[in-house]
């Protein structure tokens, strides 16, 4: 009776291990090294930290707004290929971005590449921010050369006025009260 129990026992636990054995293969399967990222070998001398660099500064022109070394689609993967092969070939890495802009147009550039286009977009923030704070300076002084602070009635007439209107209906002795009440508070 023991030698039937025990052959079930046995077929289940090798087939228990003949499961797990395929779950961790196709787990695995998914975790290829870096070096795979596009399926072909580099050039000699050429890493795929040299690629991202200069993917890094560069869009892919299909998927909008993703980084080229984060798009995974396979125009990405082509174009990280084709880099790879002029970094191989002894190109800078100015020299690989220009090649794109040529042939794709300069949106794919993360940062403009003439020189002018990069003057405006990083100077034109500095300048607004410069020209907004000159205005404000001016007119915090303006508003102290007028005498004007917080709390202070101004007619239109320009004229200072340093009590409130009050209108004709309201008793007198309930405006002393309610001064002396507010005297009250302030001490």
């Amino acid at each position: 009776m023991t030698q039937t129990m025990t052959q079930p026992i046995g077929k289940s636990i090798l087939l228990g291990l003949a499961l797990l054995a395929m779950v961790g293969l196709a787990l695995l399967g998914g975790a290829a090294p870096v070096a795979a990222q596009s399926g072909d070998k580099l050039p000699p001398g050429v890493t795929w930290d040299d690629v991202n660099r200069v993917a890094r500064q560069m869009f892919c022109d299909v998927c909008e707004g993703i980084p080229l070394d984060e798009c995974e689609s396979i125009a990405c993967v082509q174009w990280r290929e084709e880099i790879a092969r002029q970094l191989g070939e002894g190109h800078t890495d100015d020299e690989v971005i220009d090649y794109f802009v040529d042939r794709y147009g300069a949106e794919v550039a993360a940062i403009p590449r003439d020189a002018t286009d990069r003057l405006i977009a990083f100077a034109a923030p500095v300048v607004v921010i410069v020209l907004f704070s000159v205005v404000g300076v001016f007119q915090v002084r303006r508003l102290r050369q007028r005498g004007q602070q917080a709390g202070q009635v101004v007619r239109r007439s320009g004229v200072q006025q340093h009590t409130r209107p009050v209108p004709a209906d309201i008793d007198t002795e309930d405006i002393a009260r309610l001064e002396r009440e507010l005297e009250g508070l302030e001490s």
